[in-house]
């Protein structure tokens, strides 16, 4: 026992030491590529010339930042008029242009007074601080000390803003000016003369075609990756929303009895579109072989239930009115019967279809007997059977009629709820919000995001880590391309005698190997988001493909729900993994 917790304690320090060992990895790494991006833009930004130039790219920085801002930060705008949109895209331009001009004179300066291994060395000192304040020290500390400090982390995350807002709006804008004034100079034209390597040169061609196919998979294989993951993220939203409604009110004292004044002025809250009251009870069914199965009865308003969800839409057999007390059919000895809405799954579980009679029992709430109050029975008809995109609800949920719920409730005429659906599903909150302003005490509402918040931050983290994950690619390309301008270096060594020998300064000749590996970077950049958007858009037809070929259905409907790969681009993915 002494030696195996030995092992164990071993174990478990190896394995902290790796983890702080690759924490530190990634700080470095991180010091080292925003190093290098600072070299690269810094021998650009400096022969630019031409203010019109520099002002174009800064507005078109500008304008980009704040329409990635507008949709990530805002996305109920995607459904608003252009005007509405246009209002609030202005405030954010106008924001980003003040920071922009700051930004821009903030490099200018810098680079007009700091000479070129100066601002290299400050660049690299600044990101190091900032990776390792922010990265580095907050888990080092928690082992030390065993508590977190939240300063240390928070001045890391404010050097790398300040860094970051310096290099995008200040120092990006200015290489752009500079990369497009080069058209015409001598760097320009050795550049691109020696990634068209003729002869001997052959060998060099051939790796700078690899760096370009390597950025350019990496960049296509995290565009199509993060669409299909955002057509999942999209399809089960839909599915969730269709089977919920956009936000819900209660009570809190719970079931409330005056809802019908309530659900009068939720509807004509504005940003609403339809309610409608229900009321939920637990209940237990017994299939014909002998079974019970515990499933959820929820009493609604058969005409405004199918405007709050997709409930109507679902329906396999049968139809919503039939849920009306209205509909209600005698059993033969004279009781009549109440409609009852099951899902298909429920259903063959049972054994039941379309007209057939089922006792609901409730433990609840039974006469009194001597060994304590019995079951709660009450005998409804099936009229209707439903099929949703989500297997837990169509083996537990039962629908019902407002009334037959609160008859096998024993609750009176009361609700436990008000459902709701809104113009826009990004706006319930704020009209959920509104709503609960004007009926003030003791209501409040449960937006949709609510009801499944760890499903969908867990679909937003996933993403995030096959975007950390799928990045390596990139990093290996960029390795790769470094090793490329190396070797180029090393065969161009006496081209690069002749060139000093004829007075180039070292300064000319590092931008002629920088403006390789950028021509390089956007070469493959440009290749891989054209094949992205090509294979994403035709993923269908690839998976139809790949059917046809091994046999293998990729997508069993009866697993997955849905039978093609989903997908949606995002242009602000697009915009940030090229960038």
């Amino acid at each position: 026992m002494g030696l195996w917790q030995a092992l164990a304690a071993t174990g478990g320090a190896l394995a902290l030491v790796f983890i702080v060992g690759l924490v530190i990895a990634m700080a470095a790494m991180t010091t080292v590529f925003l190093g290098s991006a600072v070299i690269v833009l810094e021998r650009f930004a400096r022969v630019s010339r031409s203010w019109g130039l520099v002002a174009g790219f800064a507005l078109l920085v500008a304008a980009s930042v704040a329409t990635i801002l507008v949709v990530e930060q805002r996305p109920e705008l995607s459904v608003a008029s252009w005007s509405e949109w246009f209002a609030v895209y202005r405030v954010y331009l106008a924001r980003t242009v003040g920071i922009c001009l700051i930004a821009t004179t903030v490099a200018a300066l810098g680079l007009r007074f700091t000479s070129s291994r100066r601002l290299v060395y400050i660049a690299v000192v600044w990101v190091g601080a900032a990776a390792a304040l922010y990265l580095v020290a907050p888990p080092v500390l928690r082992l030390v000390l065993e508590t977190p400090i939240p300063l240390v982390a928070t001045i890391g995350e404010l050097l790398g803003s300040f860094f970051i807002a310096v290099v995008v709006f200040g120092l990006l804008p200015l290489a752009a000016a500079g990369l497009v004034g080069m058209r015409k100079s001598a760097e320009w034209f050795i550049a691109v003369r020696y990634l068209v390597a003729q002869r001997r040169q052959v060998f060099i061609s051939t790796i700078t075609a690899i760096c370009i196919t390597g950025i350019a998979a990496g960049v296509w294989l995290i565009i199509t990756v993060l669409s299909v993951m955002n057509g999942f993220e999209r399809t089960w939203r839909e599915e969730i929303i269709g089977n919920r409604a956009h936000f819900t009110v209660h009570s809190g004292f719970g079931p409330f009895s005056d809802y019908e004044s309530v659900l009068k002025i939720v509807d004509q809250s504005p940003g609403v579109t339809a309610v409608s009251p229900y009321l939920d009870a637990e209940g237990m069914i017994r299939s014909r072989q002998g079974d019970v199965f515990a499933v959820r009865l929820r009493g609604v308003d058969p005409a405004r239930v199918g405007r709050v969800t997709d409930l109507s839409n679902d329906m396999q057999v049968g139809a919503l009115e039939d849920l009306t007390p209205s509909q209600e059919r005698s059993n033969g000895d004279g009781a009549s019967l109440s409609g009852i809405v099951i899902g298909n799954q429920l259903a063959s579980a049972v054994g039941v279809g379309v007209g057939d009679p089922r006792l609901l029992i409730s433990p609840y709430g039974g006469p009194p007997t001597p060994l304590g109050p019995a079951p709660r029975l009450k005998r409804f008809q099936v009229v209707g059977i439903f099929q949703s995109s989500f297997f837990q609800y169509d083996e537990v949920y039962t629908y019902t009629s407002l009334s037959a719920a609160q008859d096998f409730r024993k609750a009176g005429d009361v609700v436990d709820g008000l459902e709701a659906r809104t113009t826009d599903l990004y706006r319930s909150r704020r009209v959920a919000d509104e709503v609960v302003r004007t009926l003030e005490y003791p209501f409040y509402s449960r937006d949709w995001k609510e009801y499944f918040p760890a499903f969908f931050q867990a679909l937003k983290t996933e993403r995030v880590m096959m975007f950390i994950l799928l990045s390596i690619v990139m990093v290996v390309a960029a390795f790769v391309v470094v090793a490329t301008l190396i070797m180029m270096i090393m065969e161009k060594s006496s081209d690069i005698a002749i060139l000093k020998a004829m007075g180039a300064e070292d300064v000319s000749i590092e931008r002629i190997f920088a403006l390789e590996g950028t021509l390089i970077g956007l070469a493959g950049t440009v290749l891989g988001v054209l094949a992205g958007v090509a294979v994403t858009d035709q993923l269908p037809w690839i998976q139809g493909m790949i059917e046809r070929i091994t046999g293998i259905d990729t997508l069993p409907p009866e697993i997955y729900q849905f039978s093609t790969l989903p997908s949606e681009m995002n242009p602000v993915d697009v915009v940030v993994i090229a960038t």
